[in-house]
């Protein structure tokens, strides 16, 4: 008999773990489909784009950061998106984000920034308390009202 103490764990089985981070992918969605931003393969792509975007703002260490919390589903639909992780980021501001989001998905301004703004805050409930807050501090002060709710 081992004299170590013995540490119990729960280890997902990979098809418990596939699962429940389908469903948080679902519930994300869904919660973004609540706030008005359309059907679900409108919702899809408003999520992959604003994120991918995001993360072109964000260094690439950071970027891998961010994905590592992100619901598996949505993570591997932002690879396209993935740069080296001692790339530098993209020094962008809130204009050009919004521009970006208008371009790739034909919005109107006023809807862009809707969008932008309710994909971010749901993404940053996807995340730890510590990775929102490393992601915020890599965003210009103009971009901060989008991932940070107002108090």
């Amino acid at each position: 008999m081992s004299n170590r103490p013995y540490e119990a764990t729960y280890e997902p089985r990979p098809g418990d773990q596939a699962r429940d981070e389908e469903l948080r992918y679902q519930r994300f969605l869904s919660a973004l489909q609540r706030a008005g931003l359309g059907a679900p393969r409108r919702v899809e792509s408003l999520a992959v784009t604003i994120l991918g975007a995001l993360e072109q703002r964000l260094s690439g260490a950071e970027a891998r950061d961010l994905n590592a919390e992100l619901p598996w589903p949505l993570r591997d639909q932002l690879r396209k998106f993935e740069r080296d992780p001692r790339g530098r980021p993209e020094r962008f501001r809130r204009e050009e984000l919004l521009r970006r989001v208008r371009e790739e998905l034909g919005l109107e301004p006023g809807e862009a920034e809707h969008a932008v703004r309710t994909v971010l805050q749901h993404a940053r409930q996807l995340l730890s308390e510590k990775e929102g807050s490393d992601v915020a501090d890599q965003l210009p002060r103009d971009m901060q009202d989008l991932w940070v709710p107002a108090a």
